[in-house]
């Protein structure tokens, strides 16, 4: 009896044991495949803002120029101009979805 309890607790351990180590091993590729991400872009193009609000490149320009008289537009979108090129941040793209109510532009 006192042999088959021993042998009992030597196979509940080594069983732990392949469990912890199964655990620990899982755990740490989670870290190595959280390392390999890429980091996001903080500044999107237009095409990159289109495909995020799943509208056309068109409609992201409207948005973008919307006249405002002779030579003078206004946005309703945030971007930023660089040499000729929008750049919309994702961060303000987020705050104004959420503060947007309706636009109609045509």
């Amino acid at each position: 009896m006192k042999n088959n309890l021993f042998a009992l607790s030597i196979f509940s351990l080594a069983v732990s044991f392949v469990i912890g180590c199964w655990l620990i091993s899982n755990s740490l590729s989670g870290i190595k495949n959280y390392n390999k991400k890429e980091t996001q872009h903080q500044l999107l193009t237009k095409s990159e803002v289109a495909n995020y609000l799943g509208i056309s490149s068109e409609e992201v320009q409207k948005l973008t120029e919307i006249t405002n008289g002779e030579n003078s537009f206004t946005s309703e979108i945030p971007h930023i101009k660089i040499d000729k090129i929008d750049y919309y941040p994702k961060k303000a793209i987020d705050k104004w979805l959420l503060n947007t109510q309706l636009i109609v532009v045509q």
